[in-house]
């Protein structure tokens, strides 16, 4: 049974309300956090916990934008709710990363927030993943995203069970487990660049 999909009219996904709203939420939250921590970034204090747990999310809140950017350009905007539900999630992709942002910068004195947000981040990506799939019908990284999840949720447990049970946790141990989820989120960022490609919906008029 094959069914029509509407596009709101000249409009390109882009330049859809949502968006929009993404967009200057992105803008706002990057601009304003690193004025927040730019005695750790500028310059990079590399001795710092704080400042390699900053690092990662900075990547990863700039390639989700620029890969956002990358897979939009050209796109029409579906006019359907699922649309409005998965650029929505995305803008809840923005939220996780801005918590993360906040919970890396007082990484020396407590990582467990900061290892429980990767783990919301994935959540975020996910359900974003799905909705989009279900509303475009295209090819999405809901397994790789899954794989990734589990290793961040593995990470966050371990450190966890270690922060909770044995007490406290030694500085070494700290910058291993924050090295772990750079690796993580570096390497799902990585492979879904390789892998991961939107292909033209089909019918879809220029």
């Amino acid at each position: 049974m094959r069914t029509n999909k509407t596009y709101a009219s000249s409009v390109r996904l882009l330049e859809s309300p949502q968006a929009f709203i993404m967009s200057a939420f992105f803008a706002v939250v990057l601009g304003t956090s690193l004025v927040e921590f730019n005695e750790i970034l500028f310059p990079p204090k590399i001795t710092s916990l704080n400042f390699w747990a900053l690092l990662p999310v900075y990547y990863g809140a700039f390639s989700t934008w620029f890969g956002t950017v990358t897979l939009s350009q050209g796109r029409r905007f579906p006019d359907t709710y699922l649309s409005k539900i998965w650029l929505t999630l995305m803008i809840m992709v923005l939220v996780s990363y801005l918590a993360l942002m906040f919970f890396a910068s007082r990484a020396v004195d407590s990582l467990l927030s900061y290892m429980w947000g990767w783990i919301a981040l994935f959540v975020a990506y996910w359900t974003n993943y799905y909705f989009r799939y279900l509303d475009l019908h295209l090819p999405e990284p809901l397994r790789l995203c899954a794989i990734f999840s589990l290793f961040a949720l593995t990470n966050a447990v371990a450190y966890s069970v270690w922060a909770l049970a044995f007490s406290p946790v030694p500085e070494a141990a700290n910058w291993v487990f924050v090295f772990i989820a750079f690796a993580i989120l570096v390497s799902f960022r990585q492979l879904l660049r390789v892998r991961h490609a939107w292909q033209p919906i089909p019918n879809e008029q220029p």
